[in-house]
């Protein structure tokens, strides 16, 4: 049996979304949903109003956050190119919380949110090196929760610097432009850690992005403790989800929408239950 009632992976203006929390939940209602978590980038700031609208809307609210992690086994530039992807410079792991995760949880979280200032302020200082100056009180007044990119791609489009967010990315601020900066980021083992201490299960985003044979990065994600992982994410085709439903661990299904025009909404993801991990069962 399949259903469409699940998303599991999306933003708001708590980190990278340009939609409230109110919003994307009445988007998600709209387009079926009724298992709902939304998944902020190393924030849990957006779980209480999330809880809310959801119960407003009748679905059912998991807390999730996406922490962003240290790379575990480097691309293999052969299946990047088969996949006409770039050189990935980290790994996302979605963690998800039926209880609501912890105290120890919000203040790890809080120090991973806190990273992201220091390089937001790199690379504005790229930007200025290249002639256009951004100050970081621009870019945070987008910000609930955690900074991020599309919060400097919106300024830079309101500055004429860049007419979309797919130039801003592709010509400056991607993992391979002039204006990106990195952070420290926590390997996979300790966030898994954190996230089991807490009470919650893990599940690695979007792994057609980083490049690695399905077996070697199965056998690494079992070996360390990660739960599931997101065959059904917008941006895999068919083969590669039933590539990942043959490999041997649960599932999870996430469209990652930011609220943007090309995503506007969570939902319409369809994935098989007996595949699905049982948490999240409607």
């Amino acid at each position: 049996m399949w259903t469409e009632l699940v998303d599991l992976h999306s933003h708001s203006t708590f980190s990278d979304g340009v939609q409230s929390v109110e919003e994307m939940a009445k988007r998600a209602h709209a387009s079926g949903v009724r298992v709902w978590s939304l998944t902020d980038h190393d924030t849990d700031a957006g779980w209480q109003q999330a809880e809310l609208a959801a119960e407003k809307y009748g679905m059912r609210f998991i807390a999730g956050v996406e922490i962003t992690c240290a790379m575990a086994i480097a691309a293999d530039p052969v299946i990047l190119a088969e996949m006409e992807i770039t050189q990935p410079h980290s790994w996302h792991l979605l963690a998800y919380f039926p209880d609501g995760g912890s105290e120890e949880l919000s203040e790890w979280l809080a120090e991973q949110k806190d990273a992201r200032l220091p390089r937001m302020k790199a690379m504005l200082a790229k930007l200025s090196e290249h002639g256009h100056e951004i100050s970081i009180e621009e870019v945070s007044k987008y910000a609930e929760g955690s900074l991020g990119r599309p919060h400097l791609a919106r300024v830079m489009i309101e500055k004429g610097i860049v007419e979309s967010f797919q130039e801003a990315f592709d010509q400056w601020i991607g993992d391979d432009g002039p204006a990106f900066s990195s952070r420290s980021l926590p390997s996979i083992e300790d966030a898994v850690q954190i996230v089991k201490s807490a009470g919650g299960i893990t599940s690695l985003a979007h792994p057609r992005y980083y490049g690695v044979e399905t077996d070697e990065l199965v056998e690494y994600l079992q070996r360390v403790g990660v739960d599931a992982i997101e065959a059904f994410h917008r941006s895999h085709n068919s083969s590669y989800r039933l590539e990942l439903m043959r490999a041997g661990m649960a599932i999870t299904v996430g469209g990652d929408s930011h609220g943007m025009e090309y995503n506007p909404s969570p939902g319409k993801m369809v994935v098989p239950l007996n595949f699905l991990h049982p948490l999240f069962h409607p």
